[in-house]
């Protein structure tokens, strides 16, 4: 990113030319190259899941062509493969049931055999029923509103996660309101393998006077979101996190993206300012996927709740290829949960409102309990149409919670609705079959409620972050974050997880 992405391109380009011959032919150029898999260039994938395979010379017809995947146990196993998702430059397969990490082929009709390197991981089966939530590394502070993320890193023969930690905000209570400080500090904190969802302390990145050294945000930011790109989720051969909008110290949403250069451990460059997004935001819903960030939705800087999705593709040199806004949801949403899956785009929940920074913890405004529904081109990462009004998916009104995407299931914890007050369904689980999304029940499982955090909590937590990762055998993994204890209305330093 800046002079250090710059640095990082030449790999690519070189990628493109065969090499120069010896002779005064000059350059010899390929004439097909297979260049991403699922958006990234080693992809992190499923068995069962659909993707996209993007490169050049592929033919304009199948013919003979066909894509092999390595099986579990040895050999080669093809994928399915109909003649209608093969063209020159992209093929659309599915991963089949067997195969395994290591070598993708794509022969071609012209006879070009061109590999890649995938890992594949079992498809998840997450029983929601099973769900214990356990306590985990305790965060060095107590704020509200991290933006928080998580990268997978395979290791060998293990896979791990690392999560990062930026911003969020120390409420003030001033005698006429509480005011949102934000902070600048950004902690990082890796799973641990083998350890059943186990992660270790949460270090904070340095911070020195000196800004060129620096680790942490330039500027304070709080209801920020955040993503994380690396060479197993998109285009960036390195890895880069970013913190996407939030507000100030003042409390308004801004337009901001800063990114900074990342690894497995640690911020390893300073954050630096990138492409804004058209308009400023603040809770805003926010998923990657096949290496793009959607943007969906969240307040402007006067706390109203927006419309807007946007849409960017994080290109090879760390940067966004620019902030696309797609179709407008069919009403205002922020403080929501949203899902991007193979062809389909969900918006849960949040408020309609105009509300403080965070959402508030007072009983109105009212909880929206509509979901929002949007196709997806599974080739270009584009809406291919207008929103539209989804089924009723929420029990009763919701906003502020934590939505973690396991794969065939999907868990909201905490945040605002009409029975938070009692402890009702703090964790509540919906099935996912393909692109459908079913309805929450609950809840489910054991409770954060009942979680030790210092003392003996007794109230719903409101305003949690969450992630989600998976082990090499697919077994997924959850984490939830910070929050304010709806019963006593004081923040919590905890981190808890499955």
């Amino acid at each position: 990113m800046g002079r250090t992405a710059t640095a990082r391109l030449w790999p690519v380009a070189a990628a493109i030319l065969l090499g120069c011959g010896g002779d005064s032919s000059g350059p010899v150029f390929v004439t097909a190259r297979l260049d991403y898999v699922d958006g990234a260039i080693e992809p992190i994938l499923t068995r069962g899941q659909q993707v996209v395979l993007e490169g050049f010379g592929f033919g304009a017809v199948r013919g003979s062509g066909t894509v092999r995947f390595t099986r579990g146990g040895g050999g080669e196993t093809s994928a399915a493969l109909p003649d209608s998702q093969w063209s020159a430059l992209t093929i659309t397969t599915t991963v089949p049931d067997s195969a395994a990490s290591g070598t993708l082929t794509v022969i071609t009709g012209a006879g070009f055999q061109l590999t890649t390197t995938v890992h594949v991981l079992p498809a998840p089966a997450f029983n929601p029923a099973t769900l214990t939530w356990q306590g985990r590394a305790a965060f060095p502070r107590a704020p509200v509103g991290v933006a928080l993320a998580a990268a997978e890193f395979p290791e060998g023969s293990a896979l791990r996660a690392t999560i990062y930690a930026a911003g969020g905000a120390e409420p003030l209570d001033t005698g006429v309101g509480v005011h949102m400080l934000p902070d600048s500090g950004v902690y990082v904190s890796r799973s641990i393998a083998g350890a059943a969802g186990s992660i270790g302390p949460w270090v904070r990145q340095r911070d020195t006077s000196d800004a060129t050294r620096s680790h942490v945000l330039p500027v304070p930011r709080a209801f920020a979101a955040a993503a994380v790109a690396t060479r197993y989720n998109s285009r960036l051969p390195g890895s880069a996190l970013y913190v996407i909008g939030g507000i100030d110290a003042a409390g308004r949403a801004q337009a901001t993206v800063l990114g900074a250069d990342v690894s497995a451990d640690s911020v390893s460059r300073r954050f630096i300012f990138l492409e804004p997004l058209p308009a400023p935001v603040a809770g805003a819903l926010a998923v990657v996927r096949r290496g793009r960030i959607y943007v969906i939705g969240g307040t402007d800087d006067l706390g109203r709740p927006q419309q807007t999705v946007y849409v960017g593709r994080i290109g090879v040199d760390g940067h966004i290829d620019g902030w696309y806004q797609q179709p407008s949801l069919p009403g205002p949403r922020a403080y929501g949960g949203g899902l991007v899956r193979d062809g389909r785009v969900v918006a849960i929940g949040g408020v309609a409102d105009s509300v403080p920074p965070g959402g508030g913890l007072d009983a109105a405004p009212q909880r929206l309990v509509t979901s929002d529904t949007a196709s997806l081109s599974l080739v270009s990462g584009f809406f291919t149409g207008p929103w539209g009004s989804g089924p009723t998916v929420l029990p009763e009104g919701r906003s502020q919670f934590a939505l973690l995407d396991l794969g065939n299931q999907v868990l909201a914890v905490g945040g605002m609705y009409a029975s938070a007050g009692i402890n009702a369904a703090e964790t509540i689980a919906a099935p996912v079959v393909g692109d459908s999304l079913g309805t929450f029940t609950g809840p489910v499982g054991s409770q954060i409620w009942q979680q030790m955090c210092g003392a003996v909590s007794a109230g719903t937590l409101v305003g949690p972050a969450g992630v989600t990762w998976r082990e090499v055998d697919g077994t997924p993994r959850g984490l939830v974050l910070g929050g304010i204890d709806l019963a006593t209305g004081l923040r919590r330093g905890c981190s808890w997880g499955f």
